[in-house]
């Protein structure tokens, strides 16, 4: 739930939130996702510390159809880490919120006025259904 986030957000130091979205897609993140360049040395520096507890993972994806948030997952679990967390409506959600309720209540790391690039892909519509 978008709550979760907006509380994670508030509480930096328990948190870390993760996005799963390809590097091409970096350009507007919601706000304390830490960098993906900087996500490898957060995991190894809390597993060399053995502290696979003093913090929670949020992740989130592109759109609710991502399915590399559930992959982060597992890897995430795999590790150690029991305190994982997923926002499952990911940025297309968020950038929705966003424009209705505004920045304040939505922040994220820049502003875009595009949201539909974050949207599912779509399934039906595009083509004729084949027998």
């Amino acid at each position: 739930m978008f709550e979760d986030m907006q509380f994670a957000i508030r509480n930096p130091d328990k948190f870390i939130i993760i996005n799963t979205m390809s590097i091409s897609e970096q350009e507007c993140l919601i706000k304390h996702t830490i960098p993906p360049n900087l996500e490898e040395k957060y995991i190894n520096d809390l597993i060399s510390s053995f502290d696979l507890h003093s913090k929670k993972f949020f992740l989130y994806g592109k759109n609710a159809n991502d399915e590399t948030v559930e992959k982060k997952y597992k890897q995430l679990a795999g590790l150690g880490f029991t305190e994982i967390y997923l926002y499952g409506g990911g940025m297309f959600e968020w950038m929705l919120l966003q424009d209705i309720y505004g920045k304040e209540e939505f922040p994220t790391t820049s502003r875009v006025l595009d949201i539909l690039k974050f949207r599912p892909v779509r399934t039906f519509g595009g083509h004729y259904l084949e027998r």
